[in-house]
């Protein structure tokens, strides 16, 4: 009889505490996986794939800035004075295009006041399919889900108690404020620009053989694709202006594209996808890859593909001003222009130069 009592007030006990525990994790949500930051608690940003889908939900904003790290150092204060909006970011590091759109999806779910998207459209999206994660570490799929029982995961979780929840308290009695989200991800200050450098820690291909050719399956792929998600997203929500940009990568980057025969596979994949972009009228693209003077200037990059925080405030500015926009009329010149420029692009002098 004894055993079975002190079983029972063992069990109660336990169950006590789980309790205690996963109200302690409720209260404080260092993941904002049920409320905005509450206040008097400085919550600090520093874990996107675990804070990025509740920012959408529950944060108050009517723009949002999204894409890969390419996107990380765009300034949200920036965004909101150009644009007159009241802006979050919710970037992932290395993400793939199906979960990059899956919490942009969650954002027009969730915000009915939204109204300017910012997406930063990576080359290497446009094969990738849009049911494709790719997410460095564990994705965490039971904050994004709508699925209650599964939020044991995270009521329950002893390093999001003893971590992240602990880490929050801590940050709000040192007296700190919640993160910015011009700070929020944004790298930029840690690194340095410069051209030298870059050359030094580019590996440079050996001339292919062959040149790859856009097969009408992947040209297909590509349509489907976009067609079911952004053209999709932007024809249901016409509320909405989604600005898609294709980055300017360094000239270097389109020195690799041309040495592995992929120079004219990645324009004609860029211009199928922009033909499709282009339907939506709520949809406005714009391409950076003639911005010439940025893309050769190595001074502006920290290797082949990320460049400096000068340039992401450079993109805003120009995107609020109409600038690069393509348009059906002057598509199809765009990308001649593209494959002319790179194709006949004297890159060897790079490399001489640097020597």
């Amino acid at each position: 009889m004894k055993n079975k009592a002190w079983c029972i007030l063992s069990l109660s006990l336990a169950l006590v505490i789980l309790v205690i525990a996963g109200a302690i994790t409720a209260f404080i949500d260092p993941y904002f996986h049920y409320h905005a930051p509450l206040e008097g608690i400085a919550y600090p940003l520093n874990n996107q794939r675990y804070q990025n889908d509740g920012i959408v939900r529950h944060f108050s904003y009517d723009a949002l800035i999204t894409g890969t790290s390419l996107t990380e150092n765009f300034k949200n204060s920036e965004l909101d004075q150009l644009f007159g909006v009241h802006s979050v970011k919710a970037c992932y590091s290395g993400g793939s295009y199906g979960e990059i759109f899956q919490n942009l999806e969650q954002a027009v779910r969730s915000q009915p006041e939204l109204k300017l998207v910012v997406f930063g459209m990576d080359e290497w999206f446009l094969l990738g399919g849009k049911d494709l994660i790719e997410a460095k570490g564990d994705y965490p799929s039971y904050l994004y889900d709508d699925n209650p029982v599964n939020d044991v995961n995270y009521l329950l979780n002893r390093e999001i108690l003893c971590g992240a929840s602990l880490e929050t308290l801590n940050f709000t009695r040192q007296g700190n404020a919640t993160t910015s989200f011009d700070d929020f991800g944004a790298w930029g200050h840690l690194y340095t620009y410069d051209a030298q450098n870059v050359i030094e820690n580019y590996k440079r291909l050996d001339q292919a053989a062959e040149k790859k050719v856009l097969t009408q399956e992947q040209a297909d792929q590509i349509e489907h694709t976009l067609r079911d998600t952004a053209l999709r997203l932007a024809e249901e929500n016409p509320q909405i202006t989604f600005l898609y940009f294709f980055p300017p990568y360094s000239i270097l980057n389109w020195d690799n594209h041309q040495r592995e025969g992929s120079l004219e596979f990645q324009v004609d994949a860029f211009k199928k996808a922009s033909e499709v972009l282009l339907e939506a009228d709520n949809i406005q693209l714009y391409s950076f890859y003639t911005d010439f003077d940025t893309i050769v200037n190595l001074d502006n990059y920290r290797d082949i593909v990320h460049y400096s925080p000068e340039i992401n405030s450079l993109i805003l500015s120009r995107m609020q001003k109409g600038e690069y926009r393509l348009t059906k009329d002057n598509c199809q010149e765009h990308w001649k222009s593209v494959l002319d420029f790179y194709g006949n692009y004297d890159y060897d002098r790079l490399f001489s130069e640097a020597n």
